[in-house]
């Protein structure tokens, strides 16, 4: 990943000394020194998470920037959507996972570098970017473990913990201005991959069989995830490892020069 965007970034570089396309005449008038951009995008309040970018021209048609984006700790969206994917066809009853029960909250940080691919220069047109990306959600869930409730126990398990990933992607978009000093910037189509590692704990009084059922539990987890590593003892359990973590990148942001 890092050798991506070192190359990336090299290639960037040897394009805009190579030849340099000076911005239009018109674009000198309405905007002579104004090198920043700061963009809101408002797809991802859809599901809770504010999304600020700023970008700053470097030479060229090279813009680096970063955005952030953060979504406080509440419940999922889109819960019967989301419900219906953890439940069998024959019975609504039987899902594993209640969305009802869940509440999480997301910090992302993304630093990029844009490369804008037509004539009049940064901020027009069209461009393919490519992007880091670190972030952290944090979970509160309460998962009912049936088994227990054979054994005359409380089947509710209190899980809390932290997800931390980094990932690398690109994505393709296009930026038009709109008058004065504003701009609408599409982020057709992207995404990114790396890995992530998590941190769940439970919390919880156990008894010798409660221990020997989650052990169970926790070993079938293990051969779904092969970095998975688990800690059983009479005060709970905690998880740990690694897993592979993916992520879309697309939005429509209006933006301010300045």
């Amino acid at each position: 990943m890092k050798s991506f965007f070192t190359l990336f970034t090299l290639f960037c570089c040897s394009v805009l000394y190579a030849q340099d396309f000076p911005q239009t005449e018109t674009d000198n008038i309405v905007n002579p020194v104004k090198a920043n951009l700061v963009k809101f995008n408002p797809v991802p309040l859809a599901w809770g998470t504010g999304s600020l970018t700023y970008e700053r021209k470097v030479v060229g048609r090279l813009v680096a920037g970063a955005t952030v984006n953060y979504r406080p700790q509440s419940g999922a969206p889109f819960k019967s959507t989301l419900q219906k994917m953890f439940e069998s066809d024959d019975n609504k009853d039987d899902a594993s996972f209640d969305i009802d029960k869940l509440k999480y909250s997301n910090f992302s940080f993304a630093p990029e570098i844009k490369l804008y691919l037509g004539k009049k220069g940064a901020f027009h047109g069209f461009y393919i970017a490519a992007f880091a990306k670190i972030e952290t959600t944090k979970i509160d869930y309460t998962y009912r473990f049936d088994e227990l409730i054979f054994l005359g126990e409380d089947p509710n398990l209190p899980l809390t913990g932290k997800i931390k990933a980094f990932s690398g992607g690109i994505y393709f978009g296009a930026q038009w201005h709109l008058g004065k000093n504003i701009y609408l910037d599409w982020q057709i189509i992207g995404g990114n991959y790396g890995s992530a590692n998590i941190d769940i704990n439970a919390s919880k009084n156990l008894s010798a069989e409660e221990q020997a059922e989650l052990k169970d539990f926790a070993e079938d987890l293990k051969d779904s995830f092969d970095n998975i590593d688990y800690e059983i003892n009479d005060k709970g359990i905690k998880l740990k490892g690694k897993m592979p973590w993916a992520g879309l990148r697309t939005g429509l942001s209006v933006a301010y020069r300045f």
